[in-house]
Parts: C-alpha cells; sequence; structure tokens
C-alpha cells in the first residue's frame, strides 16, 4: 500500500516535492526537443520548397567546371540550418534531459527507501529502447535522434544532388529570328502581336 502523501512526515513530503519539480523539468527539456524536431521539419520542408520554386526560374551556375542549377544550392544549404537544430538537440538539450533522467531516477530510489512506489523514470529507461530488427543491438534515444536527422540530412543530400547535377533547366526561349530563304536573302515574318 502507498503512503497518502498529505500525511507524510516532513522528509518525505520534501522528496515528494522534489520528485515532482525534476518530472517538470524532464517534461520541460523534453516538449524543447519536441519543437526542436518540429522546427528542423519545418526548416526542411521550406527549402525543399524553396529548391522547388527555383526549378521555376531555371537558374544555373558554373561552380568548379561543373554546372550547378540554382535549385539544388537552394536546397543544399538547409544543410546548416539543419547542423545547427542537431546541435541544439542532441548536443544541448538531450544532455540536460539526461541529466534530469538521472536525478528523477535517484529522487525515486529515495521515495522507495521511505516506503513509496514510484518508478517512472526508470520503467521509461527500461522501455525506451527497442531492438532494430536488423541487428540485435538496443536503440536508445541518442541513436533514435541520430536517425531522425541523418535522413533529414540524406534526403537534403540526394534531392540537392539530383536538382544541382541532374536537373538541367529548359532553354529560355527567344524571339523568332528572321527566316531566311535558299538564296540568303531575308523574307519578314509577320508580327503575331497587335500593335495598336
Amino acid at each position: 500500500m502507498t503512503p497518502d502523501p498529505e500525511a507524510a512526515p516532513p522528509l518525505a513530503a520534501g522528496q515528494i516535492e522534489i520528485w515532482k519539480k525534476i518530472v517538470d523539468v524532464q517534461q520541460h527539456f523534453n516538449d524543447l526537443e519536441l519543437r526542436i524536431r518540429n522546427f528542423a521539419l519545418i526548416v526542411t520542408g521550406a527549402f525543399l520548397g524553396l529548391g522547388g520554386y527555383a526549378i521555376k526560374d531555371g537558374g544555373a551556375i558554373n561552380a568548379f567546371g561543373h554546372e550547378v542549377s540554382i535549385a539544388g544550392l537552394v536546397v543544399f544549404s538547409a544543410i546548416f540550418p539543419m547542423f545547427a537544430f542537431y546541435f541544439m538537440d542532441r548536443l544541448w538539450y538531450h544532455r540536460l534531459l539526461d541529466g534530469s533522467v538521472k536525478a528523477g531516477i535517484e529522487a525515486e530510489t529515495a521515495l522507495k527507501h521511505l516506503g513509496y512506489k514510484v518508478d517512472l523514470g526508470s520503467k521509461i529507461s527500461e522501455y525506451s529502447p527497442f531492438t532494430l530488427w536488423l541487428t540485435t543491438k538496443k536503440i536508445h534515444s541518442k541513436t533514435k535522434m541520430d536517425i531522425f536527422y541523418l535522413m533529414l540530412f540524406a534526403t537534403l543530400l540526394i534531392v540537392a544532388g539530383c536538382l544541382g547535377f541532374g536537373f538541367r533547366p529548359p532553354p529560355v526561349p527567344t524571339a523568332d529570328p528572321p527566316a531566311v530563304s535558299q538564296q540568303g536573302a531575308q523574307t519578314v515574318r509577320p508580327n503575331l502581336i497587335n500593335n495598336r
């Protein structure tokens, strides 16, 4: 039977409040990470859309002796903000989330010694990893995050490569040159635009 938190001795009541605050901090960092990933998806979509719009203009530049479509360059440029999102997510906020989870497990251990059955953090840590069907390796949250960003990076690189080197913009139509007869004399084509 779990003791009533209201009737808990002062040490237990204080430990319960500490645990609650730690869980709030965990939720905060988890929410921040989900927002970062959401923005990463939005930015990726925006750059892909800009690349599609750049196809319409059909511009190309000469880069290191290769003709590269501007659409490919626009999509490729999404890699740089994607690195910033990855840095913030994986190397910044995820470390803080890991620390708060470890603090939560320690607080739960202290509550267990006081007779409370609390094991949220340890159960989440236990059930979060899964075994990838290709291997027997357990996939934890850090690897899941790496796979998420790797898929975004791969998508951007493939689309940028296809657009940059595989797509050739159609030639821009020019005005019809005057027709030349077989004797070399020019004949005048009728003006198809009605001048008023």
